[in-house]
């Protein structure tokens, strides 16, 4: 890795805000890979 892309990793700002939006992010993958009610194998790939 680059040590720019290193450096947004130790920043605890930068994480805070990833860690933060996370759950939202995987809600929503879920809510677009849905038939039915039950979540499709496709959100892996989402």
């Amino acid at each position: 890795m680059s040590s720019r892309l290193l450096e947004l990793f130790e920043d605890d700002i930068f994480v805070g805000k990833i860690k933060a939006k996370l759950p939202y992010l995987f809600s929503l993958a879920e809510l677009e890979s849905s038939r039915a009610g039950k979540t499709g194998i496709e959100v892996g790939s989402l």
